[in-house]
């Protein structure tokens, strides 16, 4: 186990950064740069009071949307004891082709990216600076609890795959206005 957390370590150090709008990025990445990207967002616009309230509504508006995304798509792959879901909009996102069973899926998808693009992205695009080395540690903070989920993966995959998007949900705002301080 301390080995494949160590090689997943030296492949996020070792690896090349992706490209943020890559039209061929799968569902948890786009999941995991909304979550990181709107966080930083929330810290950076919440410096300026006269920028707090748009900023926190915005946030909000998006952590409301995502989260009602993670936990009916948790859901539905609960019920159904099958990943199949996460998987036809895994194929989704790669390619832009929908299949009926995930039609609502892609709308709630399209609908977070549209306030992700034209809120979030749009916005900081020039003078976004990620503070890699701290996106690194929490994502390897994350990493070990869906590492440990997935390690048990023939007997309980749907869990662990449940798991494993509850770590792109939104913090809490209030926890990351504490960080400002």
């Amino acid at each position: 186990m301390k080995k494949s957390l160590g090689l997943f370590c030296l492949l996020l150090l070792w690896c090349p950064p992706l490209e943020a709008q890559n039209n061929h990025e799968g569902l948890l990445n786009k999941l995991i740069e909304t979550k990181y990207s709107t966080e930083l967002y929330l810290i950076t616009h919440c410096n300026n009071q006269n920028q707090k309230d748009s900023a926190l509504a915005t946030y909000n508006t998006l952590r409301w949307k995502l989260d009602g995304f993670v936990y009916q798509l948790s859901a539905d792959m609960i019920a159904n004891n099958s990943p199949r879901i996460l998987r036809l909009l895994n194929n989704w996102c790669r390619s832009k082709k929908s299949k009926p069973p995930i039609d609502v899926y892609v709308q709630q998808m399209i609908e977070i990216e549209k306030i992700y693009n034209n809120s979030i992205w749009a916005p900081s695009e020039k003078n976004k600076t990620l503070n890699l080395t701290t996106n690194v540690f929490y994502l390897l903070k994350d990493s070990w609890t869906i590492l440990n989920g997935l390690s048990d993966i023939k007997t309980q995959r749907t869990m662990a795959l449940v798991n494993l998007l509850d770590q792109t949900r939104l913090s809490d705002p209030l926890i990351i206005l504490k960080q400002i301080k």
